[in-house]
């Protein structure tokens, strides 16, 4: 279900919690990260939930946390064909960019999902480009 694209990492932005990125409704959010980025769910407890897609695992919270104000980083092994995928999805991903970060390049996108949290996918641009 995840697609060709590999989840290499996750990093927050600012002060986000990855393992307990806020939802105001656990349910809807779970059928968004499954079925729309293709995690897999890992467990449900009360109102925390953990998922994995390749090597990544976040968890979602019901936390009292505000979603719009959470913002985390994905690398993935093929940022292009990433923002493909999404778009096929009806997501509405950004345009295509290159940022720099600590001295590095990256190839990124951003996209937000429903429910508030911003996120940031990307892979470093390769030499050449």
């Amino acid at each position: 279900m995840s697609g060709s694209v590999n989840f290499i990492s996750v990093s927050p932005i600012g002060d986000t919690k990855t393992d307990a990125l806020p939802v105001k409704s656990l349910g809807p959010a779970i059928g968004y990260y499954t079925h729309v980025l293709g995690f897999q769910l890992v467990k449900r407890e009360g109102e925390k939930a953990v998922l994995q897609r390749d090597a990544v695992t976040i968890g979602l919270s019901r936390n009292g946390d505000d979603p719009e104000q959470a913002s985390c980083y994905f690398g993935v092994s093929d940022v292009e064909a990433l923002h493909v995928e999404l778009t096929g999805k009806g997501i509405e991903p950004s345009d295509m960019r290159v940022d720099e970060h600590g001295g590095k390049k990256y190839r990124v996108f951003f996209a937000q999902e429903p429910y508030g949290v911003c996120f940031c996918f990307g892979q470093p641009e390769t030499s050449g480009e």
